[in-house]
């Protein structure tokens, strides 16, 4: 079963690292009230408001969650135009069953990541292999119904709910450093905030993502 390293390196196969080699933690820890907000409650309460129609609230859930889903469905099928309709396909149905959605069940960001992750299966054994391999899978010969990528599939989506997990001021500057590529400087730019909370939150960011990464498998 491959580790969770070889899944978050999976992730970044089309994207610049140059932004977590620059990150630092010298930088002190600032109190943000945004890292106070309970991701899961932010995302039932968009979901509630998607039940009524309500197009910010799928907007906004689509900000929060589609590069993570995109990494998630381009990990399994490697190929770019599948990964996005994978994507495309995982939100509408989020939008289509918001209603019958139950927190008490499962986590939202679970729940989207999931429907990626069957529909990227599904894609790949439709074409009986992997498109284009990641650059950071090795090549070898793949059956599409092999526990190989299903269990890749598995570790892909544990390492997104893992990331979804964080509040979302968090999950923010990390999806930006992560599948944008961007610098904490230029982070901070889009966001409009102070470059030592970016640095902050960054911080904060990683360290919870070690501690759950470290039970994710033996090679984490």
């Amino acid at each position: 079963m491959p580790g969770a390293q070889a899944v978050m390196g999976g992730f970044a196969a089309t994207a610049s690292r140059r932004a977590w080699a620059a990150t630092t933690y010298d930088a002190p820890v600032v109190v943000d009230p945004l890292d106070m907000v309970d991701p899961a409650e932010a995302d039932a309460a968009a979901l509630r408001a998607m039940a009524t129609g309500d197009h910010e609230a799928l907007r906004g859930f689509y900000d929060r969650y589609g590069r993570m889903v995109h990494a998630v469905a381009h990990r399994i099928t490697g190929d770019a135009q599948a990964a996005e309709e994978c994507t495309q396909d995982a939100f509408l149905a989020v939008w289509r069953s918001a209603a019958s959605f139950d927190p008490a069940r499962s986590r939202a960001a679970t729940w989207v990541c999931a429907i990626a992750r069957n529909r990227a299966l599904d894609a790949v054994r439709a074409t009986g292999r992997r498109p284009v391999p990641s650059d950071d899978l090795p090549e070898r010969g793949f059956a599409p119904d092999s526990a190989d990528v299903v269990a890749d599939a598995d570790a892909a989506v544990r390492v997104a709910e893992a990331m979804a997990g964080l509040p979302p001021a968090q999950c923010d500057v990390l999806q930006l450093a992560y599948f944008d590529g961007l610098s904490q400087t230029e982070i901070a730019q889009v966001l409009e905030v102070p470059l030592g909370t970016v640095k902050s939150r960054m911080r904060l960011a990683l360290e919870r993502m070690r501690e759950v990464i470290g039970d994710l498998g033996p090679e984490a």
